[in-house]
């Protein structure tokens, strides 16, 4: 009988749970925004300059453009030195019912004292036909890097960006293009394609692709991880022959395939190097 009793008020609490984590994942998590913010350190550098960046919107499948301004927002209260965006920006649901210029002009009130980057995502190369990336992020102030490289002089910064690995072509000696004496970041939508570089070139690389799981559950997570993301999944890795190259993957802001989130909150990321 106690027995009995044990396993009635177990089961009703996790059917409970169960019932409560829906409208969680649904509706509360996909809609909070965070600020992930860390620090690093680097002899390379005269004086400290700020990052932040953000990936994985996919405006227009389970996103709209209310989050976009709420992304806008957080991003200028950072004031950044550079910002970047790791690719995905609008999702590749067979309706497409976001309009591009919207986009652009919200993206273009992002401020960064020395410059906006950015890089190709697979869902990019999935909307080849029915918009143009490039123009896009260009009208909004950002300079899309794909296999090519751009100096910020006053921060001593060389930033690499590479094509995306799923359809594009991606240069893996690109890393060769950093400067020494540099700190040297490398941008790339999907992670685990620096095991097939070599980051040691590199001080620090920016990666999405992940949505660091998006659905953070055991056994589960693993099984629906993106191939090229399965071994960075989310937050800061040290990489290298050495553990000296920092590699940070963020989980994103949107959602793809469900419109859930659970355990993986939204999140712009906030890098600040110091000498």
């Amino acid at each position: 009988m106690k027995f009995g009793k044990f396993l009635l008020i177990t089961t009703i609490t996790l059917a409970s749970l169960l019932v409560g984590c829906y409208p969680y994942a649904r509706y509360i998590e996909p809609n909070l925004l965070m600020v992930n913010r860390e620090k690093l350190v680097s002899s390379r550098l005269e004086a400290p300059f700020k990052i932040v960046f953000f990936g994985d919107t996919h405006l227009g499948e389970f996103n709209d453009n209310g989050q976009l301004e709420q992304i806008v927002a957080k991003i200028n209260a950072e004031n950044a030195d550079l910002v970047v965006f790791t690719g995905d920006l609008i999702g590749s649901s067979g309706d497409f019912t976001v309009n591009p210029d919207t986009i652009a002009q919200s993206l273009a009130e992002i401020h960064a004292t020395y410059g906006k980057v950015a890089v190709i995502g697979n869902h990019e190369y999935a909307l080849l036909d029915q918009y143009n990336y490039s123009d896009l992020m260009n009208a909004a102030g950002f300079e899309v890097l794909i296999n090519d490289w751009l100096d910020i002089s006053e921060l001593n910064l060389r930033v690499l960006g590479l094509d995306d690995v799923y359809r594009g072509n991606p240069d893996l000696n690109l890393t060769d293009a950093a400067r020494d004496g540099a700190y040297n970041i490398l941008l790339t939508h999907e992670p685990d394609i620096v095991d097939d570089m070599n980051s040691d070139a590199v001080q620090l690389v920016l990666a999405g692709h992940t949505h660091g799981g998006q659905i953070s559950l055991p056994y589960l997570t693993e099984k629906i991880l993106p191939a090229n993301g399965k071994k960075y999944v989310k937050g800061l890795y040290a990489i290298g022959s050495q553990g000296q190259t920092n590699l940070f993957v963020t989980k994103g802001t949107g959602m793809t395939k469900l419109p859930f989130r659970f355990l993986n909150v939204p999140e712009i990321v906030s890098i600040e190097v110091s000498p």
